[in-house]
């Protein structure tokens, strides 16, 4: 008896699957879709792709390339800031010194005492010589942040 069951299990094992693994898609008489793993009378076997399996992301160093990028994102703010800072100290110095005009500036209609307008001449010089100390400490302090950022000392 043992002998007949193991030859009949050899012989199924052996005995290939009628049923076929696949996908079938039928269309019945009203035009309705349906997809199926049983195959149907007039049904066609579609032909899946592959599964395609992507391997998950590494994530041990998110938090360094997150805190790298927000190092990055701050740097490129101070950076810009300063750059605008430079570039308003400059616009107002052009100002200042269009108005200015080689220490000859025009005479305003409020200044007919002439004390007034050489008190505003001298304003002026001293406004300029102001700015032009700013936007050279400005320039001077930008050339040591980029140096420390390339050295990378900064933050």
């Amino acid at each position: 008896m043992r002998k007949a069951n193991h030859f009949l299990l050899i012989v199924l094992a052996c005995l290939p699957c009628t049923t076929h693994s696949g996908v079938y898609k039928h269309i019945d008489e009203h035009g309705n879709v349906t997809y199926s793993n049983i195959s149907l009378p007039n049904s066609k076997k579609v032909d899946l792709p592959p599964i395609v399996v992507v391997p998950s992301v590494d994530t041990t160093d998110i938090e360094e390339r997150l805190a790298t990028r927000r190092e990055n994102s701050k740097i490129d703010e101070q950076r810009a800031l300063i750059e605008n800072k430079i570039s308003e100290e400059e616009k107002h110095l052009n100002e200042i010194k269009n108005e200015y005009k080689d220490g000859v500036p025009d005479r305003l209609g409020s200044e007919r005492n002439y004390q007034r307008y050489l008190n505003r001449v001298e304003r002026l010089k001293e406004e300029i010589n102001v700015r032009e100390n700013n936007l050279n400490v400005l320039k001077k302090n930008f050339k040591i942040y980029l140096s420390k950022l390339k050295a990378g000392n900064l933050i």
